[in-house]
């Protein structure tokens, strides 16, 4: 909590001290995507080891209110393309939201229409369908739920305990860091007996936290909505064969279209990072017709054709951030001047 409480003050004080806005057009390229992925009041429980993962619809709020108010255009991802083609542009914005979580319609819809923003959402198909489980959220309600925890299907112990707040934290750290590392083939299975072991009902977990077809159809009708696609089961898909990749890619793409009647031009890579998405997922992803695929690699949009349309950069709006002076810094582009996102 130090490290995030330094970083958000070092971001705080960039910005608010100007420098931000004096070295921006240097370092701030074209404009960026944000990544979001749920937006929700905060809830009471104090362990919430996924808050990064969250925002409020005040914050949102407040994010696009700042970015109009900077002079920035907010598009949708289906403007990108061209407006990174042009000789000349405005800097911009675009808004994606991973996974499909049910409050992207209860709680964001609401903000982006009031703001008149477009937005993105990355569906997950198996999430949809109910056939893939989200394991941080499953892990997450079994350790808050329980002081005494059977995670002998994840590699850990039959008993972990769990009882006061540090060792669910503690354990949460552990068991994710032990279940990632794992076989990628496996985990959902892993999951579902996690979630059997320890008497977790996944369908009302599912049913309270993401959307279902209908919903997903509800939120495509707002006309600022996107729907893109984000494979069937969330894996980390430079782990696995050439094969599954275009079957996890391709499967989720086409149950977008059963279902919406458009197969979407744009993809979210799960978990985005380099470990989790290569230049071989790179061509899948193109092969596959996108027009554009996106990372979780923070950096900003150049423009001039120097952006790889299926490996463009995000800025992740970080739970842990949620003040506008250290968005600001990150739309400055200076801290990944330095460093910029590969692709």
């Amino acid at each position: 909590m130090l490290k995030k409480r330094l970083i958000k003050s070092a971001l705080v004080t960039f910005a608010a001290s100007g420098l931000a806005r004096l070295v921006e057009p240097l370092t701030g390229g074209r404009g960026a995507i944000l990544m979001l992925h749920r937006v929700r009041p905060r809830g009471p429980r104090a362990f919430q080891p996924n808050d990064h993962l969250e925002i409020t619809p005040e914050f949102l709020d407040e994010a696009l209110y700042g970015l109009r108010r900077l002079g920035v255009d907010l598009i949708s991802m289906d403007k990108v393309p061209e407006r990174l083609a042009a000789q000349k542009s405005s800097r911009f914005v675009a808004v994606t939201l991973d996974d499909a979580s049910l409050d992207n319609l209860t709680y964001a819809l609401d903000v982006f229409e009031n703001n008149r923003c477009p937005f993105t959402v990355f569906a997950t198909s198996g999430f949809l369908d109910r056939s893939a489980l989200p394991w941080w959220l499953v892990l997450e309600e079994i350790i808050a739920r329980h002081a005494v925890v059977d995670a002998r299907s994840i590699e850990g112990s039959e008993a972990e305990i769990v009882g006061s707040l540090q060792q669910k934290n503690d354990a949460f750290r552990l068991l994710s860091a032990q279940f990632q590392s794992g076989p990628e083939q496996e985990k959902q299975q892993k999951i579902r007996d996690l979630a059997a072991d320890n008497k977790l009902s996944t369908d009302a977990l599912m049913n309270e936290n993401f959307m279902n077809w209908d919903q997903l159809d509800e939120l495509a009708d707002s006309p600022l909505a996107t729907i893109g696609a984000h494979t069937v089961s969330h894996p980390m898909l430079a782990r696995l064969s050439s094969r599954q990749v275009s079957a996890e890619i391709l499967t989720g793409a086409e149950r977008l279209e059963d279902e919406l009647g458009a197969y979407p031009k744009h993809f979210a890579y799960p978990y985005g990072t380099n470990a989790a998405a290569d230049a071989d997922t790179f061509c899948q992803a193109r092969s596959l017709g996108f027009t554009t695929a996106v990372t979780t690699r923070g950096g900003m949009l150049k423009g001039g054709g120097r952006d790889n349309l299926v490996a463009l950069p995000r800025l992740s709006v970080n739970g842990h951030f949620q003040d506008f002076r250290a968005l600001r810094a990150l739309f400055s582009g200076a801290p990944f001047f330095a460093r910029p996102a590969k692709a």
